[in-house]
């Protein structure tokens, strides 16, 4: 394989990299493997016909397992299907790929948000800028995450407010309910001007599709992890992009046939 992939100095401070670095592994693996050109490639086993696009990748459990094998202490270190399906779940649960299908070709995925990560206009604007203009702005960024209050305006409040009780409904509609603090009324206001309010349905149905993305996400989920907060799910533009962009495409996608088997694959 030769070739590259445009990767963000941005990981550095990124949950990602702060985390297990066999999830990290894999993700990069993901990236690097993904089908990068406009060319669509079918496979097909049987009755079984699946069509990889860009930013996509087909390969069962066993494979990437066997791909992605390292040496630790002396000895190989190969993931099983298990320990590799757990990870993938991980990282779909984070927003960063979304499992389409699996099926006897293998597990199809895609890679969320490819097409802008690996376009070089997407990063053209912040490379011009100095590195202390950088800092200065990225600096900037994080103080207002921090320390930012619910917004004053009666409009934003209002809309907060609405977020909020929705969120209730679904995510907690026993007592005793989480408390409406101003960081979560702020990255709530953050979802709905950024994405909510801009992708041409009513905003509030559109936080409903989300929570109950969010709901079908065991990861997010698990009880006492705090995973389905609105300051966890929704800390940054990232993962309101993607949380939103996974609502969308939820419900829009047709019927998808179970699994049979993931042992099979399609070497690339």
């Amino acid at each position: 394989m030769s070739g590259f992939v445009l990767l963000s100095r941005d990981l550095l401070g990124n949950d990602l990299w702060s985390g297990s670095g066999d999830i990290l592994r894999l993700f990069i693996y993901l990236t690097i493997s993904a089908n990068y050109g406009k060319r669509h490639y079918t496979y097909s086993r049987g009755a079984v016909e699946v069509t990889v696009k860009k930013g996509e990748f087909l390969r069962s459990l066993r494979k990437i397992g066997e791909d992605c094998a390292y040496t630790g202490n002396n000895k190989l270190i190969t993931w099983s299907t298990s320990r590799v399906s757990g990870m993938l779940k991980a990282l779909e649960g984070d927003g960063r790929i979304e499992v389409l299908s699996n099926s006897a070709l293998g597990t199809h995925l895609k890679i969320v948000n490819y097409e802008s990560y690996q376009d070089f206009s997407s990063y053209k604007r912040r490379e011009l800028r100095t590195d202390a203009e950088q800092m200065q702005n990225k600096s900037k960024q994080v103080r207002t995450v921090k320390t930012k209050k619910a917004v004053e305006d009666p409009a934003t409040k209002q809309r907060a407010d609405a977020l909020w009780a929705i969120y209730l409904e679904e995510l907690s509609p026993k007592p005793p309910h989480p408390r409406f603090t101003s960081k979560r009324a702020s990255v709530l206001s953050a979802l709905y001007t950024e994405q909510l309010s801009s992708n041409g349905a009513d905003p509030l149905v559109l936080f409903r599709k989300v929570l109950k993305a969010v709901k079908g996400s065991d990861h997010h989920m698990q009880k006492g992890k705090g995973y389905h907060l609105p300051e966890s799910l929704f800390r940054s533009e990232e993962r309101r992009e993607s949380w939103t962009h996974r609502a969308l495409a939820k419900a829009k996608a047709p019927n998808r046939t179970p699994s049979v088997s993931r042992d099979w694959s399609v070497d690339k």
